[in-house]
């Protein structure tokens, strides 16, 4: 990898005159030695898993524990009625995020974006949007980054890492979608993990 902090992204952005997506794709085909139409073709599948997982829904599955199922269809159900105060996008990402963490917890398709216990993140902001590719690519950049600095497990790193890096993940491409550059793609991905920063569930020190 040529990259190994947000830093080098942005200064291997300025160096070769390329947007972050364009780094991230053109170094992950090196890596991986194959052509960048391949790399695109990967986040073609991802997303179309994604997509599945999504439209496979079903309402009436319960996890094993009974406690998970059929919240994605109450969000739906309250996002239809129009009263979310979140607003109409906010609202969608909510119930797309509840529906794919079911899912998984129902032992249906898992998408571990980058984990399975953050699995709702990356598809439900990227589902929502309706636009991926070039975005997925951004995240896969920023988690690469997170994953060799810090952690993106739960079991050694707590909900920080894990829903931590993922909302990182999923800022910097939405970033990226509403027109950022790469330092603001990156800007918005630190403020989200820092945002995260002291969940119950993180270890102490």
């Amino acid at each position: 990898m040529n990259y190994h902090s947000i830093n080098d992204l942005v200064e291997l952005c300025h160096k070769n005159n390329a947007q972050i997506w364009q780094v991230i794709m053109m170094d992950n085909a090196h890596e991986r030695m194959v052509s960048e139409d391949k790399i695109f073709e990967n986040m073609r599948l991802m997303y179309k898993a994604m997509k599945t997982a999504d439209n496979n829904y079903d309402k009436s599955l319960k996890s094993p524990s009974r406690m998970a199922g059929g919240d994605g269809e109450l969000m739906y159900q309250y996002n239809k009625s129009g009263r979310n105060i979140c607003g109409d996008f906010v609202g969608m990402v909510m119930e797309k995020a509840l529906k794919m963490g079911e899912s998984n917890a129902c032992m249906r398709r898992i998408v571990a974006a980058p984990t399975a216990g953050s699995c709702g993140v990356i598809p439900a902001v990227f589902i929502s949007y309706e636009t991926y590719f070039k975005a997925l690519l951004i995240a896969s950049g920023i988690g690469a980054v997170i994953a060799e600095n810090a952690s993106i497990a739960g079991a050694s790193g707590g909900c920080q890492a894990e829903i931590g890096s993922a909302s990182a993940m999923a800022a910097a491409g939405l970033t990226f979608l509403q027109g950022g550059d790469s330092l603001q793609i990156v800007n918005s991905s630190a403020l989200a993990l820092k945002s995260m920063l002291g969940l119950a569930c993180d270890p102490v020190c």
